[in-house]
């Protein structure tokens, strides 16, 4: 490991940290404060806005990849033209849809079950929320920067700031005004405002040899995005069906107040999956620029890695989640929500399974292979719409058949098909892939088997004890890296490493 794939991941760990954190401050006080129905109409609404991103996906998907592949590949002019036709294009296109959004807020009351006294607060929610989207586009442009340098961290400090802004706009507005559920998003607009400052700032500092110029603005390098983009939008347009329709259909199929216990439910599988997401994404530009050296051995073993090793990290928190769930909601929420529990150990379980297996979503993009993956996400998506309906109206079973659904089908999706499409255009033995999730799933369940037995011999009935429990869990689980996830060469340099520093302290001293 480098110097910055450390820097990357620790960054992004650390950022994983404060949104958590950030998460299990705020979800309890908004909840508290607005009320669980409210709550679930800001997390809805913002899901709603998010389906626009099957419109933008064609551009933002694809143009961190193009940019990327031309400047490792010394295509400085090409590269510049990408980004300038991207950054004209999306904010012309965030422009139109922001106009859409106002226009839509109008009929949303009529379109959910929204009580009438929130109804004027979630039309306005609803429009910031869609300025908030039109932010987050254009700066997908910026984030090319960080990610051709392979210096993801600075996204990651974009991000935290982001999440200060965010958190302490959100105690201003409830402190010195009634608390509305519009101050959710403008807090969130706020923050995004001050990670676009730092975003900006070190796009120059990266990338001091791009400069926009009306020259470089090409309908052809707009329209090449759009094309290898399409498939992306329809791969999208797949993943909002199975990751972001939840809150929809418990709204229209269960209603008001059963959305807002879901909402509270999802934020720390949410927050699983961003942890995934972040760590997946540090991958990425090596990925990236293996394929553009034409490295095609290389990069099968760099992806090979890059699931054990983001398997292992992701694999402590979801079984710990699991694990612990019950303390964890009474404490967190209260006993109204101790009883669904279950939904977080459904969770908990799958994403243990799946999560591991992100790494390779970049790989058939860079190989430029866009159309396979996005028919089958469509198809698994409305799959995904298909079980939900039948096993929560057919079956009676409620918000624990939104939860089976979604994960059935994220089973089929990261398991089943997406190992066996990465091997097939690496050209690679179809199993390949699934000897590296061994060791992150063994270590998944000694903890969720820890915890287990903990809570059987023991009741646990504050935040100390908790975190005790999660902290001996961290021991025992750093203890069983050691013997088992690395190699015996690895664990001899890390020895080094340490006894090396320890002298070099010592001497300092």
């Amino acid at each position: 490991m480098n110097r910055t794939f450390l820097y990357n991941v620790s960054a992004n760990i650390i950022t994983f940290i404060l949104m958590m954190l950030m998460s299990v401050c705020l979800t309890p006080y908004i909840v508290h404060t607005l009320g669980v129905e409210a709550f679930g109409l800001i997390h809805l609404t913002q899901n709603m806005i998010n389906y626009l991103s099957v419109i933008t996906a064609s551009l933002s998907a694809v143009v961190v990849r193009f940019f990327s592949v031309a400047a490792h590949k010394g295509e400085m002019e090409q590269a510049q033209r990408y980004l300038a036709s991207y950054f004209v294009s999306s904010i012309f296109l965030s422009i139109s849809l922001f106009l859409l959004c106002v226009l839509l807020s109008h009929q949303l009351v009529d379109w959910l079950h929204v009580p009438a006294y929130l109804a004027k607060d979630t039309q306005i929610a609803f429009m910031l929320g869609g300025l908030l989207f039109m932010l987050n586009f254009v700066m997908s442009g910026i984030g090319a920067a960080p990610f051709y340098a392979n210096k993801l961290y600075v996204s990651s400090v974009g991000q935290a700031i982001q999440m200060f802004c965010r958190a302490l706009v959100i105690v201003f507005l409830f402190t010195v005004t009634t608390p509305a559920i519009w101050h959710i998003p403008l807090a969130a607009v706020i923050g995004s405002f001050a990670a676009m400052g730092i975003g900006i700032y070190y796009f120059k500092k990266l990338i001091p040899w791009f400069s926009f110029q009306w020259r470089h603005v090409s309908l052809s390098s707009s329209l090449t995005l759009v094309r290898s983009g399409v498939w992306h939008s329809l791969e999208q347009m797949g993943i909002l069906l199975f990751l972001q329709i939840d809150l929809l259909m418990t709204n229209l199929l269960i209603g008001a107040e059963a959305t807002g216990q879901y909402a509270a439910i999802l934020q720390f599988p949410l927050l699983l999956r961003t942890l995934a997401g972040t760590l997946a994404v540090v991958f990425a530009p090596t990925i990236t620029k293996l394929y553009s050296n034409q490295d095609e051995q290389g990069l099968i073993r760099y992806a090979a890695k890059a699931i054990k090793w983001s398997g292992l990290f992701v694999a402590f928190p979801a079984a710990l989640l699991g694990g612990l769930a019950g303390p964890l909601m009474l404490l967190w929420l209260g006993p109204a929500f101790e009883e669904l529990k279950w939904l977080l150990m459904i969770h908990a379980a799958y994403l243990c399974l799946t999560l591991m297996f992100l790494p390779l979503t970049y790989v058939p993009p860079a190989f430029n292979r866009f159309k396979v993956p996005a028919v089958v996400t469509l198809i698994l998506g409305a799959s995904n719409v298909l079980f939900a309906y039948g096993l929560t109206q057919l079956l009676q079973l409620g918000l624990y058949g939104i939860a089976s659904a979604g994960a059935i089908v994220l089973l089929m999706k990261n398991i089943v098909f997406l190992p066996f499409y990465t091997a097939k255009i690496t050209k690679q033995k179809s199993t390949i892939f699934y000897k590296h999730t061994v060791v992150p799933l063994l270590g998944a369940v000694f903890i969720w088997g820890f915890c287990a037995c903990i809570q059987a011999v023991y009741d646990v009935t504050s935040w100390w004890e908790l975190f005790c429990i999660g902290g001996i869990g961290f021991i025992l689980y750093m203890g069983y890296l050691y013997l088992l996830a690395g190699t015996k060469q690895e664990r001899i340099q890390l020895m080094r490493k340490v006894k090396q520093a320890a002298a070099a302290r010592a001497v300092s001293r």
